[in-house]
């Protein structure tokens, strides 16, 4: 069918897109298991990430399964983003400066019963680690003081996998369910570099491995003719609940690129242990009025203050009693503007919807006992194509993450997102006269 092919050709290109940079983002990805990625959908990554209560016959929402039910459309969308973040200390200097690729999102929606009952196959990352530190420092040797710096770099992160159905119950309710798979790898390397000729660098590497499995249950009320015979408001919510994910930790150590793996105390090569994922909660509301215009408020909340993990983790080691992790909170919302509304003949730059919104996130971590939070700008044009159900997704998010003092690092950031959709209709009964 074409929307396989388009599928496979737009994974395909997004794919060598995303793998095409890689360099290192914020040094806050190493708290907790890596930086929180949120994605519902390209039009809720333009508004804020306000997308529980978003409905939308375009795009499939992964933010809540229960809205999987207003699919008509088989649809594919896959989606690619470039960031650029750049670290500031107290001092006024560059900590780090780097551009990353990556894929956002990758999902097949199919209608089992358009319009009320719908099942969704999805990617998306969940968490990602990326950064480096150096530090300076000297010691001791053979009676000499041998200086030295102490590099550390973070990479890998969660990936989920989800699959469910969305049913809707009348015109009024919808619920749905889905199941989700994480999956991924932590990899954390310490090279000690000497000044002094002589000394060898020393490596020593940390791999986490995690995996696991928990569901996401969602629900959604609407009522609609409020204020105009066209209008809908839509309340929303989804919760994530809490899930032990098996690791495997192994753990190198040695000189220059010859690295030999440590043995666990009862003589494996690995560890083995369990991290707790917290609950997510999510609640939102949205206002459609014909197919104008749009707004949509959403918030969030994560309990990582009870995280458990038995193997230490960036900011936890309950052996050491170290725990810097808090609750996540985030609140983020925008609106939508389309100008010909449900007027199809007319310019495409009239039929484009035009985003714009924000978000503010208090993060999981308080490194020095102080909130580390986010502010950014959302925003971005939908085009859409001669093909029925197709679309282009152009957005972009700007920045800040905490505060340029003490201990503290001030991220700027800028993000660019591409995402294509397609749809066509599957299943139709062919009828003869």
């Amino acid at each position: 069918m074409r929307l396989l092919a388009l599928a496979l050709l737009a994974a395909t290109a997004l794919g060598a897109q995303a793998q095409g940079t890689n360099n290192y983002g914020s040094i806050y990805s190493l708290y907790g298991l890596g930086e929180r990625i949120e994605f519902g959908s390209a039009q809720s990554s333009m508004l804020g990430h306000g997308g529980v209560a978003l409905r939308s016959g375009s795009y499939v929402n992964l933010s809540n399964p229960a809205l999987w039910s207003d699919q008509a459309l088989t649809t594919f969308s896959a989606g690619a983003s470039v960031a650029t973040v750049r670290g500031e200390d107290a001092f006024g200097d560059d900590t780090s400066v780097g551009t990353a690729g990556d894929l956002s999102s990758l999902h097949l929606g199919i209608p089992l019963i358009p319009a009320k009952l719908g099942l969704v196959l999805a990617y998306r990352p969940y968490s990602r680690v990326n950064y480096r530190a150096a530090i300076r420092d000297s010691l001791m040797v053979d009676d000499e003081m041998a200086a030295y710096t102490l590099n550390q770099e973070g990479a890998g992160g969660l990936q989920q996998l989800s699959g469910g159905l969305g049913l809707k119950l009348g015109n009024v309710v919808q619920l749905g369910a889905s199941a989700d798979v994480f999956f991924g790898s932590q990899e954390l390397l310490q090279r000690t570099q000497f000044d002094q000729a002589g000394y060898l660098e020393t490596r020593q590497g940390r791999v986490t491995r995690l995996r696991g499995v928990t569901a996401t249950l969602g629900g959604a009320v609407t009522g609609r003719q409020l204020f105009r015979d066209d209008d809908a408001f839509t309340v929303a919510a989804a919760f994530t609940l809490p899930t032990d994910l098996s690791a495997s930790r192994t753990v190198t150590l040695g000189e220059s690129l010859d690295r030999d793996t440590l043995r666990a105390p009862d003589g494996s090569l690995s560890i083995d242990g369990d991290v707790r994922l917290p609950l997510a909660v999510r609640g939102g509301v949205s206002y459609l009025s014909g197919l104008r215009w749009l707004a949509a408020l959403d918030a969030s909340y994560e309990p990582w203050s009870g995280f458990e993990s038995t193997l230490p983790v960036g900011g936890f080691d309950e052996a050491a009693g170290l725990d810097v992790l808090q609750d996540r909170f985030r609140i983020g919302g925008g609106v939508e503007v389309t100008p010909a509304g449900r007027d199809r003949r007319a310019p495409a730059l009239r039929r484009s919807a035009y985003r714009l919104g924000g978000y503010a996130e208090r993060g999981l971590y308080a490194p020095s006992g102080e909130d580390v939070t986010t502010v950014a700008l959302t925003g971005g044009v939908s085009i859409p194509n001669r093909l029925t159900g197709a679309r282009v997704d152009l957005g972009f998010e700007l920045g800040t993450r905490g505060s340029a003092e003490g201990v503290l690092v001030r991220d700027t950031f800028l993000k660019g997102t591409l995402t294509l959709n397609f749809g066509e209709r599957w299943f139709v009964r062919r009828r003869f006269d």
